[in-house]
Order: structure tokens, then C-alpha cells, then sequence
């Protein structure tokens, strides 16, 4: 009798689990993209989810599926040179068995002044462009971006700040990573004066050979990433991984309006401590288990380990966020909350601004949100 107990106990354990897990449905996603005018097929357009590996393309009818999708939270992505790209962020409701069809619309013509682009102006674009797309690290040294012809700027009236545009995905190759990245870029921003920048836009990862070359470097380039934290944060394990998280509270002007805090203006006196903060209280979970950070104020980030691109850093540049041991980043929240997609991730990386070791991170040190370490 006790033994039948014993089991029952351990059935009923094992049903307990089993039904708690969250219940992700494979779908299948069929679709068809067509010119907008006259609904003629568009061959060859690029359908891939955002920062992701998945990805096809459309056969000669315009058509393309894909078959057992795990939806992960995430946008697709539907590109065509020449083409406004177009975004839809499917549901279970939305793509089970039904067809979808996409309308593309060929991309406006840029009317604002253009930047002379054949002499030593357009070479001094590309260097910020590099520089801050990118970026400064060891990856970004083996990466190249192979039609670089297909970037063109635009000047500002104040001679201060440019903007970049591309009618096609630009094609980023990254030796190091191991990765043909297809970035249809939306905007790009840079102001001469203070440095600042802004850039946006939806990305392909394709692999550029045997995956296991880059296992390595992949590994390298993950750990001690804002990726890394985020993952770490949903699996509560900040503390195992290596990171501590502390908030830094906003500060307010006399009518109470929060605003960005600046180390030029401290007065003696002013020092705010940073207070500890657990993954339980940065985490918001909602009744269908999606996850958001809903916090006020910066995030200081501390990773007490030396990442593999710290080395690099240090010998290069004046790095930011750099201790002892480990790195240190800064994460400035725009506007709250900061919806989380099923990788663990930002679904939207527009209210986020980094400071610190993170502020490094740039396409060439990214890596598709499917990815796993291990």
C-alpha cells in the first residue's frame, strides 16, 4: 500500500509540472507578397521574425511558409529592394490557418538636401556611420558592410548633424561571429556636436558557414552582454551568472518633472546611493506571464567577471564602465514599462539608452535573439 502511494504521489507531481508549463503552439505561417499597384508577385522578398535566424524567402508566385513556428514575441519582417518594409507582429488568432497577403509600396523618394557624397565629406560620413553602426570593438574590425555604395546621407541646414538612408537592406558580414546580417535600415542619426546618435531598424541573421567554427567567439561575445543580463534577469539568476542590478532614482526640477541627471550640475551633497535591487523587483509579470520591466530612475549594472571584449576595449579607448574586475553599464529608461518578448528580451529597443560597457554594443557585437550559449 505504501508503495502505490508513493507512486500515486509521484504522478501526481508529474501532472502538476507538466500542466504548469506554459503551453507555446507550433504554427504555420503561409503567406504572399505582392506589389501594392497591381498585385503582381515580388520573387525573392526577404520574410524573416526580427533579430532572429528564421527567416525565407518568396518563391516565384510571391508565396513563402513557414511550417512549425514557435512565435517568439517578436516582429515579422517582410523587405524588398525598393520597398517600404512592412511589419506585422503575428498571433495565434492572426496566421492559423488562414493566408496572409502583403501589399508592399515602393519607398519615397528622399526630397531634403542632400550631402555632397564625391569628395571628403561623404568619407567623413561613413567613418560616424562605422563608428557608431558598427561600432569600435574587436567584432566590429572583422565586420564590413558589402554595399557601402547603397548608403547615402543627408545634411542638416546647421551643418551639425546627418541622417543616412539605404532603398535596400544593407549587408553586414561578420567574420568574427560567423554571421551575414540583412539590416533594413529606418533611421540613423548623429549629431557632430555632442557625439550623440540614434539608429533603428529590423535584422536578419544568416549564417555564414558550419556553425560549430563560431561556437567560441559566439560564447565570448555573450557573456557579460546586456542580452546576457536581460536572460539572466527572467531566469532569476542575476546573482549566478555574475551581475549585480541597483537603481539610481530619478531626479525631479522644482515642478516635479523628472529629468535626466547630469554629473556637470551635482553639487556637493547631492550624491544618490544606488540601491540593490533583486530580479523580483525589477520583473513585472502579468496574468499570461509576459514579463516588462517597470522601474523609474537608471539601472546600474555591474558584471563581475571580465568579458572577453573588455580586454580589447582597454587597450583601444578610454573605456567606460570599467572596474577592477568586471564592467559596469547603465541602463536609462525613457519611458516605462519595457515589455519583454519570449528570448527575455526588449520587444522594443527605442526607450533604451546604455551607458557604460554597454554603450560598445553595436550591430557588430550582436547576436540573433534565437541564439543560445549553451
Amino acid at each position: 500500500m505504501k508503495s502505490m502511494q508513493t507512486k500515486w504521489r509521484w504522478y501526481s507531481c508529474l501532472l502538476l509540472v507538466l500542466f504548469s508549463l506554459p503551453a507555446y503552439t507550433q504554427l504555420n505561417i503561409l503567406g504572399r507578397v505582392v506589389d501594392g499597384k497591381d498585385d503582381s508577385p515580388l520573387p525573392g522578398a526577404s520574410v524573416y521574425f526580427n533579430k532572429t535566424t528564421i527567416g525565407t524567402y518568396a518563391n516565384p508566385q510571391g508565396n513563402f511558409h513557414f511550417y512549425d513556428i514557435d512565435l517568439l514575441n517578436t516582429e515579422l519582417v517582410i523587405s524588398c529592394p525598393g520597398y517600404e518594409v512592412v511589419v506585422f507582429k503575428p498571433t495565434a488568432l492572426q496566421v492559423n490557418d488562414k493566408r496572409l497577403i502583403f501589399k508592399m509600396h515602393p519607398k519615397k523618394e528622399m526630397v531634403q538636401k542632400a550631402a555632397v557624397e564625391i569628395d571628403l565629406s561623404r568619407y567623413t560620413h561613413l567613418y560616424f556611420f562605422y563608428l557608431n553602426f558598427l561600432g569600435i570593438t574587436e567584432e566590429a574590425t572583422k565586420a564590413t558592410i558589402s554595399n557601402e555604395r547603397d548608403i547615402h546621407f543627408i545634411e542638416a541646414d546647421s551643418n551639425t548633424n546627418f541622417s543616412a538612408y539605404a532603398y535596400t537592406p544593407l549587408v553586414i558580414i561578420n567574420t568574427m561571429l560567423g554571421y551575414k546580417i540583412s539590416f533594413d535600415l529606418v533611421e540613423f542619426y548623429f549629431n557632430r556636436l555632442n557625439g550623440r546618435f540614434y539608429y533603428f531598424g529590423y535584422s536578419r541573421y544568416e549564417e555564414l558557414g558550419d556553425p560549430q567554427k563560431y561556437v567560441k567567439q559566439r560564447r565570448h561575445t555573450y557573456y557579460g552582454s546586456s542580452m546576457h543580463f536581460y536572460q539572466s534577469l527572467v531566469a532569476h539568476k542575476l546573482y549566478e551568472q555574475g551581475f549585480g542590478a541597483f537603481l539610481v532614482p530619478p531626479i525631479k526640477d522644482s515642478t516635479g518633472v523628472v529629468k535626466k541627471r547630469d554629473a556637470a550640475e551635482q553639487q556637493p551633497g547631492d550624491e544618490i546611493l544606488p540601491t540593490p535591487l533583486s530580479a523580483q523587483e525589477i520583473l513585472y509579470i502579468d496574468s499570461t506571464n509576459n514579463f516588462s520591466i517597470r522601474v523609474a530612475g537608471e539601472l546600474v549594472v555591474q558584471y563581475n567577471k571580465d568579458p572577453f571584449p573588455k580586454n580589447f576595449l582597454s587597450e583601444t579607448t578610454n573605456m567606460q564602465g570599467n572596474l577592477q574586475k568586471g564592467v559596469e553599464s547603465y541602463v536609462s529608461i525613457k519611458a516605462s514599462p519595457i515589455e519583454l518578448n519570449k528570448a527575455g528580451l526588449p520587444v522594443d529597443d527605442t526607450n533604451i539608452e546604455y551607458g557604460g560597457y554597454w554603450m560598445y554594443e553595436k550591430i557588430a557585437n550582436t547576436l540573433p535573439i534565437n541564439y543560445k550559449p549553451n
